[in-house]
């Protein structure tokens, strides 16, 4: 495990260039893409999360399959499939879904597929 800290800086977006010759100067940067989402940011919360270290609601359903249920709304979804493997079904708020599937193979070996 690692414990990620955001970086906390005194002058926000401030670069300094260094010229071929030596001279260099201070000068901030911002973004101006224009995007049409902005994405997941790149902080503590979400690298922690990567890690499991995230508040859920978990709960037992009656067919066996396990929800977690995060402060987003998000959730995954756990299920035993009759051949043995396990698959882990992740979905966002907008919907979006992506399964893992983890198979034990007869020899010990864990074989883990995007389904």
């Amino acid at each position: 495990m690692k414990d990620f800290l955001d970086r906390q800086p005194t002058k926000a977006g401030r670069r300094k260039l260094t010229y071929g010759d030596g001279t260099s100067e201070f000068v901030t940067v911002e973004l101006a893409d224009e995007p049409t989402r902005e994405g997941t940011p790149l902080n503590r919360e979400a690298f922690m999360a990567l890690q499991g270290f995230q508040e859920t609601k978990t709960v037992f359903n009656d067919d066996g399959s396990i929800t977690e249920t995060n402060e987003k709304g998000e959730t995954l979804v756990t299920t035993f499939d009759a051949d043995g493997s396990i698959t882990k079904t992740f979905t966002n708020v907008d919907g979006l879904s992506i399964a893992l599937k983890t198979v034990f193979l007869a020899n010990g070996d864990i074989e883990e597929v995007f389904v």
